[in-house]
């Protein structure tokens, strides 16, 4: 350092600006920070470590090099840091910082000349606002400013003559792992050495040798004595199945912060946002990020981890990527002055309360990763952490061995805490090994020699290699570094050299690319091989990391559902992923080809399967199963399965005139596999075959790695665990098949109807219009316009002829290209007379799960007679055995809860991660189900001389109570709401009987459930209701609407979803003019 601000001290002054690093120039000279520099390390470089001078510069000192004179503090101060290498692995730093004199007369010389101009500008400065003021005025400040100069030079001033110059100088040592209170010890011991007034009983450059060279890592499980300058140092290291090590105070990170404060931060690392911390102090910063990042265990943080961010890389902090960053602040400054760029998250930026934790957790990156290291552990091994948390997991089942399943939510103290305390305390109490004392060294003469207060030039010499194979410790570590040196060769052939095997690893790597290199015929097999298996093993670890993306990102959204299964990522983000994985199978096919074939190699290969399937054969196969069409049994109508075929699916693909190109088809046939859950097995079956395999790859092709390939579609099943729609929502325009059926409940049905049924399908894309239903076949195919996810089904029929009641269970329709089915409960009557008289329903659709298709078929089988109507809310309305178990007070108050929350939990998420509106409207446990019930409570529904009294009854008698009746009240403005309200609601009850529509009386409680659920009038409603006094005639006393508190909190529950603009599905709403 100082060799550098000598050669500076020509101009200094001039050059202030290139020496300063960043401070502000209004500060004093003495308060300003100067560029550092690393002045000697040792030794020079170590192979799994290079010596990486600039950040070791920046962290030892990161405000920079600083100036002190005797009347400032000039304690030393420790601090460490952490270097994290691009493949993750950390280098741990520990610094001690102290004040050295300063001996050269030309810095001691620059320094006050930068005082003088200081003070001179700051002078002028003054002098000239003085000069702005008021003539009058002018004496009295000049006066002023002259007091306040003197003051100025006298306390903050360097004068050569009286002060003495000291300056930042710091030792640092760099060490694999944290021992951080070993390495504190041994620094402080130096430092003593040099302040002493005694010199040390050897030279420094003894205990630096001996510290380097002579004292060995402990081994896991394992304590270590080495010897510092005037004392014994002690190391331990946890064993393989401890946590671990972790050298920083835990304790010291919670009194920092606070319980409080630190639960907020463990929960934003967590859920990996941008975290900055900010103190006065280094190692504090070190100790509170340590500390976070030891408590995420088994997990590990993916992102970026900089515990102290140097001066000069602010800039970091505008990176839009997740990160744990420590920020040195000032001595004074008002944290809140701080500017930071807008994503950067104090403690105060919680995630958002409505998203449950665990659901956004799962799609962090460290869940991911953790996951990744779970499922290849089968084929690798485990990674360490994981192993440790396997191992506890493994010792609790073996505890709880009779309930080994039992979860609970009580606090269960930790069991291992003790037994790690005491494998800590062993060790400590008695040493395992002890490294050899610091001795002589063959050093010069004259070398070495002590001076009080100054850290010595070491002999850099003795201290750039270790000594010969001497000792035990040198002999062990030297039989590991052999064998990792064999290692090493084996993996990378060193036999050649580093040019040589640089450019065959680049001849390697396009193989894929440019397959008829002359050059290839000159590579040895080895090289080849080895060379190859890296690129094989590049393109296998991108697999795993693009399905495991895929995956965790669904996973997560879906979970914000809480059991609904409508949320997707749809757009930018999936398309992204899904082209992702389509490039990625492109190369995987492309590697190893023994001639390329047309720009898709993966479209080729399945065209040349196809042709020798097709020859095989000898017939085209048909999609569904072959059998009778409409096959009927006692328990009613199937739908017939779709028999699992690659070639068909490809079929699918070329029949599409919209695309033109074999990557284009590719990546078609990928999406469609990818959302029929078959692309691991289409691709399995696609190389099962051989003989083709062969013919077109080569031996070292990733496709012929059979362990590779194994975990390569192991990787593709995982998608198999969550619903794409990739096929359907892309390909918009095309024109699909699909297959509907008409299941009804046969045994209080009629066999034959003579009026004429219809159907109308409607999903999020578009409606098929009404169709005409062929009189008798509850089966028929039709095609049209992708509908997209299919949302409801509008059936009915026109009444006409003599046995025109039907009764319908269900309504199944199918996509017969993605085999994608719907099912759509009814369990209603449909023909005037009977159940509430409706000639049409409205059915809302859900997805069935994928099932092998014997459970399908099982699953599309009409119920056994005894059972009742398919949708359970529809019992209480009417029961076809009249044995319903109706809820309870408490459950449907719980139910509307639920129906509510569900719906504002819809619109707090993303736009394009919301499900279905429709299916929280409607749905089984939707809100029109959930008012049903509130309204069916305590319902005087008996049969007055055989005819059912339905909800809709008791609504229009409450309109005619309203059109009849002028209703007085006290206020004038409660008169004007009353009959605003009154007016309206009566509007909305004749536009609902007077539609175009031959729906039923439920079918209008539910439309009128809906547009007052979108025109926000329900809350507006619901009193109106409690208040009629048809309500005492229909209602028992001990009904819900009779209850006065629960008819306000009703109302307070159906205000929180007043905010939201809601948009009702057109098929819902057909007809209704309001």
């Amino acid at each position: 350092m100082y060799q550098w601000l000598e050669a500076d001290r020509h101009g200094k002054s001039q050059d202030a600006a290139n020496t300063t690093s960043g401070e502000n120039f209004d500060q004093s000279p003495l308060r300003r920070t100067f560029k550092s520099k690393v002045l000697a390390h040792y030794p020079q470089n170590i192979e799994w470590n290079p010596f990486d001078q600039d950040a070791v510069n920046m962290l030892c000192m990161p405000k920079g090099l600083s100036f002190r004179t005797q009347t400032d503090s000039k304690d030393p101060q420790f601090h460490s840091f952490i270097i994290t290498r691009e493949d993750g692995s950390r280098t741990y730093g520990f610094v001690l910082t102290f004040y050295e004199e300063v001996t050269s007369k030309q810095i001691c010389t620059a320094m006050q000349t930068l005082y003088q101009m200081h003070n001179a500008e700051h002078y002028s400065s003054v002098y000239a606002s003085s000069s702005c003021s008021m003539d009058s005025l002018a004496s009295s400040i000049d006066e002023g400013d002259t007091t306040s100069l003197l003051k100025l030079q006298r306390y903050n001033s360097y004068d050569i003559s009286r002060d003495t110059l000291y300056v930042s100088k710091s030792i640092c040592l760099i060490t694999p792992l944290p021992f951080m209170q070993a390495c504190k010890k041994f620094l402080i011991q130096l430092y003593k050495a040099v302040t002493s007034q005694q010199p040390p009983p050897l030279p420094l450059e003894s205990y630096i040798h001996n510290i380097l060279y002579e004292v060995p890592l402990p081994p896991p499980g394992r304590s270590l004595k080495f010897y510092g300058v005037y004392e014994p140092v002690i190391c331990q290291r946890p064993g393989p199945n401890e946590l671990p090590l972790s050298d920083y105070p835990l304790r010291e990170a919670f009194e920092l912060l606070g319980l409080e404060n630190l639960v907020q931060v463990f929960t934003c690392v967590l859920l990996e946002m941008q975290i900055l911390l900010y103190s006065q102090d280094y190692q504090r910063l070190m100790t509170v990020a340590e500390g976070i990042t030891t408590l995420l265990f088994p997990f590990q943080w993916q992102h970026v981890y900089v515990p102290i961010l140097p001066a000069s890389l602010l800039h970091f902090l505008d990176a839009p990527v997740p990160y744990l960053m420590g920020l040195q602040s000032k001595e004074g400054t008002d944290r809140s002055k701080l500017e930071l760029p807008q994503e950067a998250s104090f403690l105060s930026d919680q995630p958002e309360p409505y998203l449950p934790f665990l659901s956004r957790f799962i799609e962090t990156q460290m869940f991911a990763t953790f996951i990744d290291n779970k499922i290849m552990s089968q084929w690798e091994e485990k990674d360490p952490l994981l192993r440790v948390f396997d191992s506890r997991i493994d010792k609790i089942r073996l505890y709880n061995v009779r309930a080994p399943t039992l979860r609970t939510s009580i606090y269960q103290k930790c069991s291992t805490l003790k037994e790690a305390a005491q494998s800590i305390e062993q060790r400590l109490m008695k040493m395992d090994h002890t490294a050899i004392h610091p001795h002589l060294l063959d050093m010069k003469i004259g070398q070495g020699k002590y001076e009080q207060g100054f850290f010595p030039k070491l002999q850099s010499d003795v201290l750039a290699t270790g000594p010969a194979n001497n000792n035990r410790w040198v002999s062990r570590s030297a039989t590991a570094q052999r064998r990792k040196e064999r290692l090493r060769q084996h993996s990378e052939h060193v036999g050649l050299d580093n040019d040589l095997r640089e450019k065959y690893m680049q001849e390697a790597r396009s193989l894929g690319k440019n397959l008829r290199q002359p050059k290839l015929s000159d590579l040895s097999p080895a090289v080849i091989a080895q060379t190859n298996w890296k690129f094989v093993e590049g393109l296998l670890k991108e697999c795993r990391m693009k399905t495991k993306r895929m995956l965790v990102e669904k996973m997560g959204h879906e979970a914000v559902e809480l059991g609904h299964g409508e949320a997707n990522i749809t757009g930018l983000e999936e398309n992204t992923l899904i082209a992702s994985l389509c490039d990625l199978l492109e190369r995987i096919w492309s590697h190893g080809l023994q001639v390329k074939q047309g720009k898709s190699a993966l479209w080729s290969h399945l065209i040349q399967f196809q042709d020798r399937e097709e020859k095989q054969e000898h017939l085209a196969e048909s999609p569904v199963a072959l059998g009778p069409e409409r096959r009927k049994s006692d328990s009613g109508v199937i739908l017939p399965t779709l028999r699992v075929s690659l070639i068909q699916d490809m079929r699918h693909i070329q029949n599409m005139s919209e695309i033109k190109t074999d990557v284009g088809r590719a990546r078609a046939w990928i999406r469609l596999s990818l959302e029929k859950k078959l692309l691991s097995q289409h691709l399995k079956q696609l190389l099962s075959n051989q003989p083709l395999t062969k013919k077109l790859y080569k031996r070292y092709a990733f496709l012929r790695c059979e362990e590779e390939r194994e975990q390569f579609l192991y990787h593709l099943l995982s998608l198999n665990a969550v619903d794409y729609f990739c096929f359907t929502s892309v390909f918009t325009t095309i024109m699909i098949p699909y297959r509907s059926v008409i299941i009804p409940i046969k045994k209080l049905s009629n066999a034959i109807i003579t009026s004429n049924p219809w159907i109308c399908v409607s999903g999020e894309l578009g409606d098929t219009g009404v169709m005409q239903i062929p009189k008798n076949l509850l089966e028929m195919t039709f095609e049209c316009q992708n509908l997209g996810k299919l949302t409801t089904v509008q059936i009915g029929h026109d009444n006409s002829g003599l046995l025109a009641k039907w009764l319908v269970d269900c309504v199944m329709v199918r996509n017969e290209i993605t085999g994608h089915t719907y099912r759509f409960p009814c369990g209603r009557w449909l023909g005037k007379g009977i159940d509430d008289g409706s000639l049409e329903r409205i059915l809302i659709g859900e997805l069935m799960t994928t099932a092998s298709d014997e459970d399908l078929v099982k699953q599309c089988r009409t119920p056994p007679q005894q059972k009742s109507p398919t949708v359970a809310r529809r019992l209480s309305i009417t029961s076809l055995t009249g044995k319903t178990t109706k809820p309870n007070a408490g459950q449907i108050q719980e139910g509307i809860g639920e129906a509510v929350n569900n719906i504002v939990k819809h619109f707090h998420k993303p736009e394009k991660e919301r499900g279905s509106l429709t299916v929280l409207l409607c749905g089984e446990n939707g809100l029109v189900a959930a008012l049903e019930q509130v309204f069916h409570h305590g319902f005087r529904s008996a049969r007055i001389f055989h005819k059912n009294v339905f909800i809709w009854d008791f609504i229009e008698r409450a309109v005619a109570y309203f059109e009849t009746t002028d209703q007085i009240l006290d206020n004038e403005d409660d008169v004007l709401i009353q009959k605003s309200s009154c007016k309206t609601f009566c509007h909305y009850v004749n536009a609902i009987n007077t539609a175009p529509r031959n729906i039923g009386k439920d079918g209008k409680f539910q439309i009128l459930v809906c547009l007052g659920t979108r025109d926000r009038l329900l809350p507006q409603w619901i009193p109106l209701l409690a208040e009629c006094p048809a309500i005492t005639r229909m209602y028992e006393e001990s009904a819900l609407l009779r209850d006065r508190m629960t008819v306000n909190s009703l109302i307070r529950i159906l205000q929180t979803i007043q905010d939201f603009t809601i948009v009702l599905e057109g098929s819902l709403i057909k007809g209704v003019d309001v």
